[in-house]
């Protein structure tokens, strides 16, 4: 026995023998080493408030995700603690668009933080939105951006029409005054236009008229995994392993879930690659094969676009034609102005549909109200820190952004910010206009760090919502009912039943 476990063998009981008494010494040697972390990371950033347990571990941040509240306690904490809380050791979250901006601006030394690696998808490589490298995300996004603004895209918007009209004949042959869940309908519609768009080949959800992958029930369970993975680095070392991988990762085998769409992701990249007959196309995915992405990079660029491409559009769609369900005055005044223009047949055009201003209006404030993908999306401060309006964030803190207290600032849109009233955008003035479209815009990132698909989901919606409410009479099928929804990262609904009835 040593001569220290002699000096401390007088605190315990004599009998207990030389093993149990080590273990006993390394047991309290661990708490003492987790209450003094837990003491270090409470004075890190005492200058911030915040939930009082938050300061000293991650588990509160755990805690809340498990139970699905994490979106709600963000935005609580800023509403009693104020703008920035502190929600973590060296967590701090935010709702000013300013801070957000600055710290994505072209030449900001603010970098992205570990919640990117979480939303690898593919361990096998980085992606534009997951890479932490500013070299190699400026890279990927200058080859990339072609691709996303349609540029060097045939065919973009009449491809989008042809799934908005797939979207109206599937609804008028089989739904016909039929209740239907919309949630499933609009992820079969997105799914289809993502697809059509990435590979030059529809997914053929819609006309199955099924979930052909049980997808939708695959990502609303996977999303809180996700949502802990981004935001605690021992669960995204987990996660990211060789076993889990092999035991949980999505496989190409699949028939269900995740693999299936990985699988004809990494079929349509493979005839890019072929050494015999390479097909050349001038979609998204044939923009990246000519701008010099490898196999590899085009396999985990291709399984992001299915993953982010769907999620965030389809949540603007599905919350954008409920919220109008249940506010027959702003379903009225769309549907008054859309009888009124001169749109294109069968679909109207991007350009047609962006100059509606009451069709702008309620897209903008379905995404104020439900921003897509509301994560975290953290930022590292500069190793010196850094000041923002004032306030000085020490080196490398993390900074998030909680999007739901961003855009229902009573200070920026009213002491009615919690509703749904598009005419807020109408009302307003020129100026109060552009701080709206300013500060609900930053959903979508902004500067350096602004959402690719940013373009193409606004086709989509602005097509899809158009001909949706051109087309169709839409009433709630049980109105006392609501719908079943949860958040994490994203909002995701479900039974959102409807009834739709063609218009003559």
């Amino acid at each position: 026995m040593t001569q220290q476990m002699q000096q401390l063998r007088h605190l315990f009981p004599q009998d207990v023998p030389p093993s149990i008494l080590a273990s006993q010494l390394l047991a309290v040697a661990f708490v003492l080493f987790l209450a003094i972390g837990a003491v270090v990371n409470k004075r890190k950033l005492r200058q911030f408030n915040g939930p009082p347990l938050a300061g000293y571990s991650r588990i509160w941040l755990f805690w809340q995700s498990v139970n699905g509240r994490l979106a709600r306690v963000q935005f609580a904490a800023i509403k009693k603690h104020g703008s920035v809380a502190r929600i973590g050791p060296n967590l701090l979250i935010t709702d000013d668009a300013d801070i957000i901006k600055h710290m994505s601006a072209p030449g900001s030394r603010w970098t992205r933080s570990p919640w990117y690696d979480g939303v690898r998808l593919d361990p096998r490589y980085d992606t534009v939105f997951s890479t932490r490298s500013e070299k190699h995300h400026a890279d990927l996004r200058s080859r990339e951006i072609g691709g996303y603004n349609g540029r060097d895209i045939d065919n973009l918007e009449s491809d989008i029409d042809s799934r908005v009209t797939d979207l109206i004949n599937l609804m008028r042959d089989s739904y016909n005054g039929i209740t239907m869940d919309f949630a499933t309908i609009a992820r079969l519609f997105t799914l289809d236009v993502l697809s059509t768009v990435a590979f030059g080949k529809k997914f053929g959800f819609m006309a199955s008229n099924k979930d052909l992958w049980d997808y939708d029930a695959t990502i609303s369970s996977f999303q809180l995994a996700l949502e802990l993975v981004v935001n605690h680095a021992a669960i995204r070392w987990i996660f990211h392993s060789r076993l889990m991988q092999a035991l949980a990762g999505a496989k190409v085998t699949d028939r269900t879930g995740l693999g299936p769409a990985l699988g004809f992701a990494r079929a349509q990249v493979a005839e890019r690659f072929s050494a015999t007959n390479p097909k050349v196309k001038r979609d998204m995915l044939g923009h990246f094969v000519t701008k010099g992405l490898t196999q590899l990079q085009c396999e985990v660029e291709a399984f992001l676009q299915i993953i982010a491409g769907s999620d965030s559009t389809t949540t603007t769609l599905r919350c954008c034609v409920y919220l109008l369900c249940g506010s027959p005055v702003a379903y009225a005044k769309l549907r008054a102005e859309i009888d009124a223009a001169d749109l294109s047949y069968p679909v109207a055009t991007y350009n047609e549909a962006q100059k509606l201003p009451y069709l702008q209006a309620c897209l903008y404030e379905t995404l104020r109200l439900y921003p897509p993908l509301f994560g975290l999306k953290s930022k590292l401060s500069p190793p010196e820190g850094d000041t923002i309006k004032g306030i000085f964030f020490p080196p490398n803190t993390e900074v998030g952004l909680c999007d739901d207290a961003m855009c229902r600032n009573p200070v920026i849109f009213g002491l009615d910010a919690h509703l749904f009233r598009p005419d807020r955008w109408v009302e307003a003035s020129t100026e109060e206009k552009v701080r709206f479209k300013a500060t609900v815009e930053c959903v979508f990132g902004s500067g350096r760090f602004l959402c690719l698909g940013r373009h193409i989901a606004f086709i989509e919606l602005n097509k899809g919502v158009a001909e949706l409410i051109r087309n169709f009479d839409w009433a709630m099928a049980d109105p006392m009912r609501g719908i079943d929804a949860h958040t994490h990262n994203v909002h995701l609904q479900s039974n959102m039943n409807l009834v739709a009835r063609p218009r003559t």
